[in-house]
């Protein structure tokens, strides 16, 4: 009477052998290379195991040191460029503005030395009334205030063309017992150094 031949090939080997079956993945394995399966299942789980404490640990530090999450290092970024463009402008204006402060104090003091020949001719004169002396008021009043109060530049100060677009995300997410749903609600926070519609 022959031997029932219960013998399969084995997954690893392809070798027809007494075989056994790794409930996981479904495989059949001869006993050296099940034993092997075995080894590469437990490293696997050695793997995930430290990965896992290896996101604990980190989870326990942003935890403890909130400035530390990855976010907070862009924002402080943003802002170190942000000051940084800031004020190369603020010298670029200051320039623009030394330059006309310049031509307005010349064409002030061109009005201010022909109000001195006015007030000179006067004196040498010793000819003035009432209407003289308020001419020459109202002439020292205007070149007052051009000198205090240029009328022709003015500085506006808008937020929006100052700082640059930030767009930050919160995420809720409610874990289901098989981690398979996610719910999402985001916020947008924006100022641009451009018009925009955000």
């Amino acid at each position: 009477m022959e031997m029932t031949n219960n013998k399969t090939h084995c997954f690893t080997c392809n070798k027809e052998k007494i075989t056994y079956s790794c409930k996981g993945c479904s495989k059949e394995f001869c006993s050296v290379h099940l034993t092997e399966h075995q080894q590469n299942l437990n490293e696997e789980l050695g793997y995930i195991t430290n990965e896992y404490n290896e996101l604990k640990q980190k989870i326990n530090e942003q935890k403890q040191n909130p400035q530390n999450f990855p976010l907070i290092k862009q924002i402080n970024q943003w802002e170190i460029n942000s000051i940084q463009q800031i004020q190369h402008k603020a010298l670029e204006y200051r320039e623009i503005i030394i330059k006309y402060s310049q031509t307005c104090i010349n064409d002030i003091e061109l009005k201010f030395n022909d109000l001195n020949e006015q007030i000179k001719q006067i004196h040498r004169e010793n000819e003035f009334n009432e209407i003289n002396l308020n001419h020459l008021k109202n002439q020292l009043m205007k070149i007052t205030q051009e000198l205090n109060n240029p009328s022709n530049i003015s500085i506006q100060q808008n937020f929006l063309l100052i700082l640059f677009f930030i767009k930050m995300f919160y995420f809720h997410h409610f874990l289901e017992p098989k981690f398979n749903k996610w719910k999402q609600n985001g916020i947008a926070v924006a100022g641009g150094n451009e018009h925009g519609q955000e």
